[in-house]
């Protein structure tokens, strides 16, 4: 069994000849054994030689321990060498949307934007958002003030107060917003005319479709991510 932490130290006694004085086995290299294997024999009672097979014995044992030093120090460096270089990719897709094979109800594949990523005893995890999907967003232009409204799902627009209005914007089959040829709102009045006071419809200025994300975080492998989307 190796014995940890072992170093010679000597001091010179009175008669001249050297002691050991400490042990701490660390610092004990191949080439220190040698040399005290060399004096030892020097030392030795030439009516009775050391048994050379115990001599190299214990020179076999002193370099397997060297060498399970030295790999042990090396399998650390390459150990913590690749927690980096794992960290350092898997930061790559921070902002991005992945996949990891996950199925909505309806058998679509779900999607999460990665919020960051973290390394846990080495094993790497990416915490995201789940997309829910495109949600269309309106203003109300008042000058040059613009306030961002909400509508209910058959299109009714609130005020900017909060307050639910008698008038709504168009819907598709889909339930998307149904534009005209020059890519701005339909609004339609209680009784489902389609306005065309510019009065009113220069207060509603459409701003596009932005993809809409989980309050709660999702936690997952860095091994099960399937797909990375820009």
């Amino acid at each position: 069994m190796a014995i940890d932490n072992v170093e010679v130290n000597s001091a010179t006694g009175v008669d001249g000849n050297n002691y050991t004085t400490a042990i701490s086995n660390d610092k004990l290299s191949n080439d220190d054994f040698l040399k005290l294997l060399l004096e030892e024999m020097k030392m030795q009672d030439p009516t009775k030689p050391m048994d050379t097979a115990k001599m190299m014995d214990s020179q076999l044992q002193m370099s397997t321990i060297e060498a399970n030093m030295d790999m042990s120090k090396a399998m650390k460096s390459l150990q913590a060498s690749y927690a980096n270089s794992a960290l350092s990719t898997a930061a790559g897709i921070i902002g991005n949307v992945v996949e990891n094979g996950t199925l909505r109800k309806d058998g679509s594949l779900k999607a999460f934007m990665v919020q960051n990523v973290e390394n846990k005893d080495g094993t790497m995890y990416i915490n995201a958002r789940e997309a829910l999907g495109y949600e269309d967003y309106i203003s109300y232009v008042d000058g040059d003030d613009k306030t961002q409204i909400a509508y209910n799902t058959d299109g009714y627009l609130y005020d900017t107060d909060g307050k639910l209005t008698d008038t709504r914007v168009k819907l598709d089959e889909d339930g998307r917003f149904d534009l005209d040829s020059k890519g701005k709102l339909v609004l339609l009045d209680k009784d489902g005319n389609v306005i065309t006071d510019t009065d009113i419809t220069d207060k509603y200025a459409y701003m596009g479709q932005f993809m809409q994300y989980s309050k709660e975080v999702t936690t997952m492998l860095m091994s099960d991510i399937t797909k990375v989307s820009g």
